[in-house]
């Protein structure tokens, strides 16, 4: 199995400069991310059918499971951080290191057949819980250990990029 290099790059620039790989805008409303999180989760689980979803078709890539896996964790940590925002007033938010939390979560040997339930269950709670989200709730914010800030509507709004992109990954 191939070597994945650490990705290093802060992604939040997305919120402001868009992505030109994934088509992602940085305007997208954010009350729509839920119904995009549930049809997100159905195509994963397609992508986790597939005869190769456990393979790393291109070196430094990720298999589809990898992504998946990911997807689901980071679905799960911007429902935590969400709670969070939501309930506390101006929270640091944990860090979360994708990179490590791979290896430490061993995604190279995940089951697809066990990550497909999992992604859907972490996409139907942070969807449920923004589908909650209303008026200047919105506008509750959270930060970094760097000190980044994020509202509940630029958090949602990274997390539909990081949906857009991995699905991009996987070529779906």
């Amino acid at each position: 199995m191939s070597e994945i290099i650490p990705d290093t790059r802060d992604w939040t620039d997305v919120l402001t400069g868009g992505c030109s790989e994934c088509g992602f805008t940085g305007t997208e409303d954010p009350t729509g991310v839920p119904a995009t999180l549930a049809e997100a989760a159905a195509t994963w689980q397609t992508v986790l059918t597939r005869d190769d979803a456990t393979e790393r078709r291109s070196p430094g890539r990720w298999s589809d499971v990898e992504y998946a896996s990911h997807m689901r964790d980071v679905l799960d940590e911007f429902r935590r951080r969400t709670e969070r925002m939501l309930t506390a007033s101006d929270p640091t938010l944990d860090n979360f290191d994708g990179d490590a939390v791979a290896i430490e979560s061993d995604y190279a040997h995940a089951d697809p057949a066990e990550v497909s339930p999992a992604l859907s269950a972490a996409a139907e709670s942070y969807a449920g819980l923004l589908s909650r989200v209303s008026g200047e709730e919105w506008d509750r914010r959270g930060f970094r250990s760097d000190g980044h800030a994020f509202t509940v509507a630029s958090l949602a709004l990274y997390g539909l990029h990081e949906v857009r992109h991995h699905l991009g990954d996987v070529g779906s």
